[in-house]
């Protein structure tokens, strides 16, 4: 007891309180002590071991990231301790060091900073087998420096089988259970002196351990400026401010256009048309409004449409409704005589105030005669032009399709060509962007990413686009929706699996049946 009062002072323990601050942590003191106790064990009896080991491995089994709390208190105890020489942190990437590893000498790690050196496996895409080598130069060639590897993307124990001789120390982040969730609250409630009770304790212990963090400190924020105690009150005092800030909160359609991937021709002229239109209103001198939004499959013409929609209604171009229809062939020509002129004089009268978007509208112009040889299409377009031209000033027609259907049929019906006031060509995305459209479907269902599956994912979008029928966003979201199934199935067969990781082999599951010089129809997985 006495030799634990020696090894393990006052200054030690401080640091080791920072863990208890969040829940996973605190276990990993005892480790942590047992690290202390060892280094001043060796240090004090000068053992002879040929040796000594402070390297650790960390696995998560949360499914938060603590990795920042808790190395930053292994690198203080680390540095005050005298087991490294200053408490940086280092993220390394060990590819620096893959050409000739074994030739190298000390002279040439003399630029790397004092610290604690952080191996994050699933940060840069490689396997324990795949570095051993490097890790055991790195080790050997910088005594004066300590080494955490985050294994959480493995099998556990797989790094400490790989490495055992330098890692012999390992971690874990556990996962956060509704108890001791509702622990950390009442720890936070009772030393701001708040009152509660234990069914709002539930209630809030049934959100996600971030969400209740941002909750905590949302609610001491107005306990303070209400001069008030008691949570209930607070909370219901929040949620009153919240539904009369409801409006205020929701995104503009300006900034949604602004969030879109890619597109910044198409945004810019948008801009220009919307800056163009307030203009003319204020002058009394409104042009028509009708648009054409030429390009291929996936391109956002539809999402674009709808946030035109939005910004129409927020400027009060038309009116101040959001009137917002949507039509295709079907919703305009029928199938018998006498059906086309009413159907399409209702979608027309559907969309005053607002906008008529028509989809694939070069369809409408694909004739088809009855047995008496009558033109349904030429009837539609008929009907359709003339409701374009009634309706000025109270309508937004905005045709959409692929730009040489599109052309050809705003050629052969002079009429379309002469209402059409502004016209718009959808780029293809670059693989650059389709990756950044599949982050962002990830990123709104909580998936993370394993950083090897970037350049993958460009590289393949690359050959991709080299297909004829190829889709763009559209591919991106059926590729996402087959990729979480491909994740969940392995994830049944490991339980051990992080399920809010998506892996590289989940997306070469998808994938691995793709051709790029193919003309078929693209078939990896997705519906023909």
């Amino acid at each position: 007891m006495k030799l634990d009062e020696e090894l393990l002072d006052e200054n030690n323990e401080k640091i080791l309180r920072k863990l208890d601050d969040t829940i996973g942590l605190s276990k990993n003191k005892i480790i942590l002590r047992d690290i202390i106790k060892y280094h001043n064990v060796m240090k004090q009896y000068e053992c002879n071991i040929e040796f000594e080991n402070y390297n650790i491995v960390i696995r998560n089994n949360s499914s938060y990231t603590f990795y920042e709390e808790l190395i930053s208190v292994i690198a203080e105890i680390y540095y005050k301790n005298g087991i490294i020489l200053d408490p940086n942190i280092l993220y390394f990437n060990p590819d620096e060091f893959r050409h000739n590893t074994r030739k190298k000498e000390k002279s040439e790690y003399k630029d790397i900073k004092e610290g604690l050196i952080v191996i994050d496996l699933e940060a840069i895409g490689r396997t324990p087998k795949g570095l051993k080598e490097e890790i055991e130069v790195m080790i050997e060639q910088m005594p004066t420096k300590a080494f955490v590897i985050l294994e959480d993307e493995f099998r556990e124990g797989e790094v400490n089988a790989v490495l055992t001789e330098y890692f012999s120390w390992s971690m874990k982040i556990d996962a956060i259970s509704n108890e001791e969730k509702e622990q950390y609250i009442k720890k936070f409630l009772d030393s701001n002196e708040l009152t509660y009770n234990e069914e709002i304790i539930k209630e809030l212990s049934d959100n996600p351990y971030y969400l209740i963090k941002n909750k905590l400190t949302n609610i001491l924020v107005n306990s303070k400026i209400n001069n008030e105690k008691n949570l209930i009150k607070i909370l219901n005092k929040d949620e009153k401010l919240k539904k009369s800030k409801g409006k205020v909160l929701q995104k503009t359609g300006m900034q949604e256009l602004d969030e879109l991937i890619g597109l910044n021709e198409v945004k810019e002229q948008i801009k220009k048309i919307i800056s163009f239109l307030k203009i003319s209103k204020t002058r009394n001198n409104m042009p028509m409004l009708h648009m054409c939004f030429n390009g291929n499959p996936g391109t956002g013409k539809t999402t674009v449409a709808r946030i035109v929609g939005k910004i129409f209604a927020e400027e009060q171009i038309l009116s101040d409704k959001k009137i917002f229809v949507e039509a295709q062939r079907c919703d305009l020509i029928g199938k018998y005589v006498g059906h086309t002129a009413p159907m399409t004089q209702k979608i027309i009268e559907k969309s005053l105030g607002g906008i008529l978007f028509i989809d694939e509208a070069y369809s409408i112009a694909s004739y088809i005669q009855d047995e008496g040889g009558r033109d349904f299409g030429a009837e539609c377009i008929a009907t359709l032009l003339k409701g374009m031209e009634d309706n000025r000033e109270n309508l937004c027609v905005i045709l959409a399709g692929y730009t040489n259907e599109m052309q050809h049929m705003l050629k052969v019906n002079p009429g379309f060509e002469s209402r059409i006031q502004f016209t718009i060509d959808f780029p293809d995305y670059s693989a650059e962007a389709l990756y950044n459209i599949f982050k962002n479907l990830c990123a709104k269902e909580k998936y993370k990413i394993s950083n090897n599956v970037k350049k993958f994912l460009i590289d393949h979008f690359n050959k991709a686009k080299l297909n004829k029928n190829f889709s763009n966003a559209r591919y991106v979201r059926n590729l996402y929706e087959k990729v979480k199934i491909e994740q969940a199935y392995r994830i049944t067969i490991n339980a051990n699996e992080n399920i809010n990781l998506i892996k590289k082999c989940d997306i070469e599951k998808v994938v691995e049946n793709f051709k790029p010089n193919c003309e078929e129809k693209l078939k990896i997985g997705f519906c023909a």
